[in-house]
């Protein structure tokens, strides 16, 4: 077994030492930044308040400060927020709290990141440059490149960030105006007021909360509170025509955004019971397409696997197995068969009819 090298410990100990004013002010940024966060909430919060937020912060790699403060230190946090970024905070003295006079403002800290959180930033910049259409691929490629300019992430060489290839499958935009102004409504919680197509050749005015944004099946939805339904309705983005911002805002539901989920992500009818013979790639393709959380693929005798699902709707499931070009074979139920068959079939007659 391999011991520490004492000349490596000492020098690492020597580094921490040599600047702990760099130390000390970054952990300052930690809690200036805290500061900010409940400022722009418009929580309103108190000296002492603030000293009680101070016991919950942590550093980079996740543990809490356990320093001890005083009154006095939310005090030189709150003029060194004023002073040096420029932050209209201001004290009520009825209620003794903290609240921001124009909330236009913003805290712009060039952020001190340790080095797995840099990683984490180049590599969630990386996966946003492929699934997020343009503007907003842009927007997030320009703001991770603001962020790594005041780090200087040394440890990642030229090499290493080219070495980084992400292959995801991207969300189309038809209107990247249209997806511009949902983004921007889900990101500020603005509702929307938008024209929406009914699959019937009309189009329908709503008005719009934005509460969840994801993509699936290579289209990005929203899932939004729906004024005109007095629901909660999921709007595929490419079927918007067109989209203005409202004054209104809204509150985020974390139930809404919490329900979610792969098992509950469309509206369509699921079909309970769904068992698929695989053979060859089909096995890999359904290990790496997720359909249900509770799926499952296990061997059979013959060499063949068996992929049960839970339940699945009929429009997610038919296409792929149609893809799979006869190595994934619809065993139950026969709803599921009959689909399978009938989109084959209607494939055959098609070519039957274009060779003639």
């Amino acid at each position: 077994m391999k011991k520490n090298s004492p000349q490596k410990t000492g020098k690492r100990k020597n580094n921490e030492k040599k600047n702990p004013f760099a130390v000390s002010r970054n952990v300052q940024i930690i809690r200036i930044a805290r500061i900010a966060s409940l400022l722009k909430k418009n929580s309103c919060p108190t000296a002492e308040g603030l000293l009680r937020e101070y016991e919950n912060l942590s550093l980079d790699d996740g543990k809490l400060m356990r320093a001890k403060y005083s009154l006095r230190t939310v005090y030189r946090d709150i003029d060194a927020l004023r002073n040096e970024f420029g932050c209209p905070v201001r004290f009520d003295r009825r209620t003794n709290t903290y609240y921001l006079a124009d909330h236009d403002w913003d805290f712009n800290c060039p952020a001190n990141l340790s080095e797995s959180a840099m990683l984490a930033l180049i590599i969630g910049g990386r996966i946003a440059e492929d699934i997020f259409p343009d503007p907003v691929r842009g927007r997030i490629s320009r703001a991770v490149d603001e962020i790594l300019k005041s780090n200087s992430p040394e440890f990642l060489e030229k090499t290493l960030v080219k070495s980084l290839k992400v292959f995801a499958e991207s969300g189309t935009a038809e209107n990247p105006a249209v997806f511009s102004a949902v983004f921007e409504a889900w990101q500020t919680r603005h509702r929307l007021h938008i024209l929406y197509d009914d699959r019937h050749g009309g189009v329908v005015e709503r008005d719009i909360d934005p509460h969840v944004l994801f993509l699936y099946l290579h289209e990005w939805r929203v899932k939004a509170y729906c004024h005109l339904r007095k629901a909660y309705r999921t709007f595929v983005i490419n079927r918007i025509r067109n989209a203005w911002p409202l004054r209104e805002t809204f509150e985020p539901d974390h139930k809404v955004i919490d329900s979610v989920t792969l098992d509950n992500i469309v509206s369509y009818r699921k079909i309970p019971g769904v068992r698929i013979r695989l053979t060859g790639d089909a096995v890999k393709f359904a290990m790496s397409n997720r359909m249900h959380s509770g799926q499952k693929v296990k061997k059979n005798r013959d060499g063949s696997f068996l992929f049960s699902i839970p339940e699945v709707p009929a429009e997610v499931v038919v296409p792929w197995i149609l893809s799979q070009k006869g190595e994934a074979v619809p065993l139950e139920p026969p709803e599921i068969v009959e689909a399978v068959r009938t989109g084959a079939q209607a494939t055959l007659d098609s070519l039957t009819a274009e060779r003639k």
